[in-house]
């Protein structure tokens, strides 16, 4: 039998053996439904959870240090060199509130960079890769205060909101390019 089973062709033996699982009844499960998801970074500006897009943003970094630019408004924290690139970096929080928040040890940046943009925002904490289902997709009720014109709906999940902050959005916004006091 084994020298019968060495003089066939390999391509027979593998035919044989799928003719064999089918008779067997052994067929991979099938897949009724394919669920959608979309992906982003959570982070924390003082007690509010966010969102931002995968798309939006590049990296999570510790904050760099900036240089601070007269004239400027306090969260706008100034402009550092991340990999070579000078970027404006922005203090979410203390956009948020008006003034400057103090950097606690879990503050990060998120990088935008995008069509020649590039950006840092400090966030307080960040909550890292977050997942969600398109059928939790929501409108949400947050108020995020001076954010709230750059929320981009949000999702729901165990009770809890998770609003999308859109960056892009942000980045050509007024608020953004108007940085003076």
């Amino acid at each position: 039998m084994a020298a019968a089973v060495a003089q066939r062709e390999p391509v027979d033996l593998l035919l044989d053996y799928e003719r064999r699982l089918m008779e067997a009844g052994t067929r991979l499960p099938a897949q009724d439904e394919v669920r959608q998801r979309w992906s982003g970074i959570g982070f924390r500006i003082g007690d509010q959870r966010f969102v931002a897009s995968m798309d939006e943003v590049r990296e999570v970094l510790d904050p760099p240090v900036c240089t601070r630019v007269p004239g400027t408004s306090p969260w706008f924290l100034g402009v550092a060199n991340v990999r070579g690139n000078l970027v404006s970096v922005m203090d979410l929080h203390g956009f948020m509130v008006g003034g400057r928040s103090p950097q606690g040890r879990h503050a990060r940046v998120l990088m935008y960079q995008r069509e020649g943009v590039a950006a840092a925002f400090r966030v307080d904490d960040v909550l890292g890769l977050q997942r969600f289902y398109m059928e939790e997709q929501t409108t949400v009720s947050v108020d995020a205060g001076v954010l709230t014109p750059y929320l981009n709906g949000g999702f729901r999940r165990r009770n809890e909101e998770w609003p999308v902050l859109s960056l892009a959005d942000f980045v050509v916004s007024k608020d953004f390019l108007e940085i003076s006091r």
